[in-house]
C-alpha cells in the first residue's frame, strides 16, 4: 500500500504542474473524511494508441507525424518543469475523435522534488527503455525522446525497433544498449527518408546524440518534406546527409530554406496561474500527511519488531535452577502470566487454522453479495423502510438499483486471503423534497447531507411576516449506499462498515468471524432492503 500511494501521490504532482492541451489535465486533488485519497482527472473520449495499433489500423503518415509531434510537445512542456516520464508507450498515450493526443499515466515519472532514489532504477516498460534506464543510470527529458522514437517506429513499421521473435527481456536490453536500430527505410521503402534521419537521432545510443528537447523532434516530424529535400541535394553534391537543417548557397543552384523555428511557448495566463498555485498548495497537504503516515507506519512496525523480538527472547531463555523449596503457584500471578503468553501470542500473528477459517467466512459471505446484487438488479426493490433526517423530515419512496459487488486479497502468513468484500447500490426517486429552515438548523442540516453525500440546492427565501429570511433546500434524492465487511484476522472478527445502510448516516459493527453464516447475512440483505431484521444483535459490545 504504501507503493501504491507514493505512486499515487506522484502522478498527482506530476501531472497536476503541467497545464498543456496534449497532457491529461489534473482539476483536483485531496483526501476524504474516510481517508480516501482522490485525483479529479479530465474525461477522456477516444482511445489509446495501444488500442488502435492492437487493432490493426493503419494510419496515414501526416496522422502518425501529427499523434508523435503532439506528444513531443508535451514532453518539452514537461522538460520545462524538470519532470521526465519515463514511461512514454502507445498505452498511455490517448486519441480522441477529433485528433487531439493526450499523455497520461505519470505514475512514474520523475520529478526534480522527489526523494526516491533514481539511479539504479530500472522503470518502465522494456521495449520502449532508453539506454541509461536500462543501465540504471540517472535520466532526464532526453529518455523519453528516446522511447517516443520507439514509438514512432511502431506506428511506422508494426513493432519497436529492437524486438525480435523470441527474444528475452535480457536480450532485448542488451539490444537496446549495443545495436543500432534498423533504418526504416530498410523494412518500409514507402516511409520518407527524411525519417531515417529523425529516428536516427531520436533513438541516440548516447542522450547527447538525440534530440536535447522534444520540441526539436517535433519541429523535424512536422517539416519532413522540407528535411528530404535538404538531404537529397547533400546527396547530390556528394556530401553525407546530414540533420542540421541550414544549408549554404551555392552559385547556379536554389537554396533550400530550413525549416520554420518552433513557436514560442505563449504567455501564462494568470487565471491559470492561481488554479495551478492553489492545486499544488493542495498538493503539499496531501504530501505532508502522506509523509506523517508513513512515519506513523515505519514507527509502529519497529515497536511491533521490538516487541516480538522481546517475546522471543523471553520464551528460549533456558529454566533457572534453584534449590528453594517449591512454592504454592498464585493465582494472581498465574492469570498474570495467562496474559503475557496471550499479548505474546497477539504479537505473534494469527495461527493458519483460524486465517484460513476466517478467509471461508469472508468468501462465503461474498458469494451471498454477489447473488443477492444479481437478483437485486433484475428485482429493482423499492425500499421498504422510512428514510430521515433532522430538519428534513421522511425522504420519499425510493427505488434500489445500480448494485455492484468488490473484494480485495491481502497475504497473511503469506496466504493470500480476502481483506474485505464490499457492496454498494443507489436509491433513487424522481421527487426532490423541499425544505425550509432557519439558518442554523440549514448548517446542521447540509452538513449531514454532505456526509451522506446527498446532493441538495438551496436559495435564501423571506415571508412577509418573517423578521430573518429562511433557507429553502431542494434535496436530490439520490443516495449512494454502501456496505464493506473487513476481516480482522488478528482477532478474529469482521468489521461492518455502513454507508446509508437501512438508514441515513454512517455507522460500524464488529461481528465475530464464527457468527457469519447464511442466516446472519440474511439479516444483513433485510437491512440493506429496509425490512425488519436482527443485524445489530450479532454486533459484539463496544
Amino acid at each position: 500500500m504504501p507503493e501504491v500511494k507514493e505512486r499515487f501521490l506522484r502522478e498527482a504532482k506530476s501531472a497536476g504542474r503541467l497545464n498543456h492541451p496534449n497532457v491529461v489535465t489534473v482539476y483536483d486533488v485531496g483526501e476524504t473524511p474516510a481517508g480516501v485519497a482522490y485525483i479529479a482527472m479530465e474525461f477522456l473520449e477516444g482511445q489509446s494508441l495501444r488500442q488502435m495499433l492492437d487493432a490493426g489500423n493503419s494510419l496515414a503518415l501526416p496522422t502518425v507525424t501529427s499523434i508523435i509531434a503532439q506528444i513531443a510537445d508535451a514532453l518539452d512542456y514537461a522538460q520545462r518543469y524538470g519532470i521526465v516520464h519515463r514511461d512514454v508507450k502507445p498505452a498511455n498515450i490517448m486519441l480522441s475523435p477529433s485528433g487531439t493526443a493526450k499523455l497520461t499515466d505519470f505514475g512514474v515519472a520523475y520529478m526534480p522534488s522527489s526523494s526516491m532514489t533514481q539511479t539504479g532504477s530500472v522503470l518502465g516498460s522494456p521495449k520502449y527503455l532508453s539506454p541509461e534506464q536500462v543501465l540504471g543510470l540517472p535520466v532526464d527529458g532526453r529518455a523519453d525522446v528516446f522511447a517516443l522514437g520507439v514509438v514512432l517506429f511502431e506506428m511506422l513499421t508494426g513493432k519497436t525497433p529492437f524486438e525480435m521473435p523470441e527474444i528475452t527481456v535480457f536480450s532485448l536490453m542488451q539490444r537496446i544498449c549495443m545495436e543500432p536500430a534498423p533504418r526504416i527505410t530498410g523494412l518500409k521503402p514507402d516511409v520518407p527518408a527524411a525519417f531515417d534521419t529523425i529516428l536516427a537521432r531520436a533513438l541516440g545510443k548516447r542522450p547527447e546524440e538525440r534530440y536535447q528537447r522534444a520540441a526539436e523532434f517535433a519541429h523535424d516530424l512536422r517539416n519532413y518534406k522540407q528535411l528530404g529535400l535538404i538531404a537529397a541535394e547533400q546527396t547530390m553534391m556528394g556530401t553525407t546527409p546530414m540533420i542540421d537543417k541550414t544549408v549554404l548557397a551555392r552559385p547556379g543552384m536554389d537554396t533550400v530554406a530550413p525549416p520554420p523555428k518552433p513557436p514560442k511557448p505563449a504567455a501564462p495566463d494568470p487565471e491559470e496561474e492561481v488554479r495551478m498555485s492553489k492545486l499544488l498548495s493542495d498538493l503539499d497537504i496531501f504530501s505532508t500527511r502522506f509523509e506523517a503516515d508513513q512515519r506513523q507506519l515505519e514507527e509502529r512496525a519497529k515497536l511491533l519488531a521490538e516487541a516480538r523480538a522481546k517475546a522471543e527472547e523471553e520464551a528460549n531463555k533456558p529454566a533457572q535452577d534453584s534449590k528453594a523449596a517449591p512454592r504454592a503457584r498464585s493465582a494472581l500471578i498465574g492469570q498474570l502470566q495467562e496474559q503475557a503468553k496471550a499479548k505474546v501470542q497477539a504479537q505473534a500473528g494469527p495461527s493458519a487454522e483460524s486465517v484460513m477459517a476466517l478467509n471461508a467466512k469472508m468468501r462465503q459471505a461474498f458469494d451471498y453479495l454477489v447473488e443477492f446484487v444479481r437478483e437485486f438488479n433484475a428485482a429493482a426493490p423499492v425500499f421498504s423502510g422510512k428514510l430521515a433526517m433532522p430538519y428534513a423530515g421522511n425522504f420519499p419512496q425510493v427505488t434500489l438499483g445500480k448494485g455492484f459487488t468488490d473484494y480485495r486479497l491481502k497475504k497473511v502468513n503469506d496466504k493470500e486471503v480476502m481483506d474485505y468484500a464490499e457492496v454498494s447500490f443507489q436509491m433513487t426517486s424522481e421527487q426532490k423534497p423541499k425544505v425550509t429552515v432557519n439558518k442554523e438548523e440549514a448548517k446542521v442540516l447540509k452538513l449531514q447531507l454532505d456526509r451522506a453525500m446527498i446532493k441538495y440546492a438551496e436559495r435564501e427565501v423571506k415571508q412577509f411576516f418573517q423578521k430573518v429570511p429562511g433557507v429553502e433546500l431542494t434535496i436530490e434524492c439520490t443516495i449512494y449506499s454502501r456496505a464493506r465487511l473487513r476481516a480482522d484476522y488478528a482477532t478474529q472478527a469482521v468489521e461492518f462498515l455502513f454507508q446509508n445502510i437501512g438508514n441515513i448516516g454512517m455507522a460500524r459493527y464488529r461481528v465475530l468471524g464464527d457468527k457469519i453464516s447464511d442466516d446472519a447475512l440474511e439479516e444483513l440483505g433485510k437491512r440493506m432492503l429496509g425490512l425488519e431484521n436482527k443485524f445489530t444483535e450479532l454486533r459484539l459490545p463496544d
